[in-house]
């Protein structure tokens, strides 16, 4: 506020006003350093304030709010947000631009400022550190390069007013917390070779509906979903061998969720809390479920295990075989899928065509097969449909007295009940 105030006055008053601020302690006006040039006496009268950031790295804030990093290099990390050089001015930044050239962002650099709206980064950076851009409030236009690598513990967190955020393919570490507490965010896709979540990373996300994990994850972090009360469908990459203590704790709109078939433990309180789980597919692979896992799931009517009887048997429970009997719980064994939601509800035959009514989300992939039959009950014929073809369920009659309709996913396993009409 105070150099745009500046930039109003007459040139006169300008003058006068430069003398004053370049003057020192005796009155006496000090001559103009190396950095304060004629030639950028028009630059400096539009810059609020500037200073260095590392070695060969400055930094500028112009009176429009428009903060500017510099340099071939690092910038340099601050123990606290209020070391950093313009702390003073956190209140007036809305823009923060990094240009080509800086390869790290350093420590707390712009942690707390609650005006800052939009973030440029640049492909030369690598890595975002620690609580770069914390409790940045305001934060949500953000545009960020391919190149970056790697983001900070707490990086993010508390960026309340972000909804989505661009991470690049070439990520390969996300800190801890990195995005706890962003209230707003309602999606996160993440691309490349990520290995594993780390703890709390997406804890307090409580609009968050949808998550993408890549295929090369290993590892989900301890309470890395906590509280993302918002999240009701989640798919865990195959791959994933291993969950951490609380890791859904508290995801109140999950209603089921499956787990991949390398999981041995299923560990303390992973997923306590979760109100309105109804289901869960265990693989046979599991030998521990530890305690509190399914702690307050009153909803939980159905588990589907991979194994037999015997096997679920020696599987140790603690306190999870006393809920299975105290609140009924059904356990279907030789299935670790959970029920789908999809139901054919009707085979209806008019005009020469077949209608199949399914409801409900059927997955990517999914595929529709009708098969006739003769009066004998004798097979006649398989056809088969894309569930995502527009023509899929109406399809051409056969001279058959009955058919069967059966809905199977993209590894052709039972997505629905399947239904039978006679038709003749």
């Amino acid at each position: 506020m105070r150099g745009k105030f500046l930039k109003t006055l007459p040139l006169c008053v300008l003058s006068a006003l430069t003398l004053v601020i370049c003057a020192n302690a005796s009155g006496t006006p000090e001559p103009l350093s190396e950095t304060q040039t004629p030639e950028t006496a028009e630059l400096l009268s539009e810059t609020q304030a500037n200073g260095t950031c590392g070695n060969g790295m400055t930094w500028r804030l112009d009176t429009d709010g428009i903060f500017t990093v510099s340099g071939q290099g690092v910038m340099t990390d601050y123990p606290s947000a209020n070391m950093i050089p313009w702390a003073r001015y956190r209140i007036d930044i809305e823009k923060v631009n990094i240009e080509y050239g800086v390869t790290r962002i350093g420590k707390n650099a712009f942690n707390g400022c609650p005006n800052l709206l939009a973030l440029t980064i640049p492909e030369t950076v690598r890595t975002i550190e620690e609580s770069a851009f914390a409790d940045c409030v305001s934060l949500s236009d953000i545009v960020i390069a391919e190149g970056l690598r790697e983001i900070g513990n707490r990086a993010f967190t508390g960026c309340s007013s972000m909804t989505t955020f661009p991470l690049p393919k070439t990520v390969t570490d996300l800190g801890q917390a990195a995005f706890s507490k962003c209230t707003s965010l309602t999606e996160f896709d993440i691309p490349g070779s990520l290995i594993e979540t780390r703890t709390y990373l997406f804890s307090g996300c409580t609009s968050l509906q949808t998550v993408t994990l890549p295929d090369t994850m290993r590892t989900i972090g301890q309470r890395t979903f906590s509280g993302c009360t918002a999240l009701s469908g989640f798919e865990i990459p195959a791959k994933v061998s291993a969950i951490g203590p609380y890791a859904f704790e508290k995801c109140a709109s999950l209603q089921a969720i499956d787990l991949p078939g390398r999981l041995i433990d299923l560990d303390s309180g992973v997923f306590s809390g979760c109100a309105a789980l109804e289901s869960v597919g265990i693989p046979e692979s599991v030998r521990n479920i530890k305690e509190n896992a399914f702690q307050n799931c009153n909803a939980l009517r159905d588990v589907y295990y991979g194994g037999t009887a015997t096997q679920w048997n020696a599987v140790s429970k603690v306190d999870f075989a006393d809920m299975i009997e105290r609140r009924f719980i059904k356990v279907h064994y030789g299935q670790s899928e959970t029920a789908s939601d999809v139901v054919i509800e009707s085979i209806d035959v008019k005009d020469g065509r077949v209608t199949v009514s399914v409801t409900g989300n059927p997955k990517e992939g999914s595929a529709l097969l009708i098969a006739s039959y003769d009066e004998d009950g004798r097979f006649l014929a398989l056809d088969t449909y894309p569930i995502n073809d527009p023509n899929a369920y109406t399809v051409f009659s056969r001279d058959a007295h009955t058919l069967t309709a059966f809905l199977l996913d993209s590894n052709r396993r039972p997505a629905a009940r399947a239904l039978t009409k006679e038709v003749a």
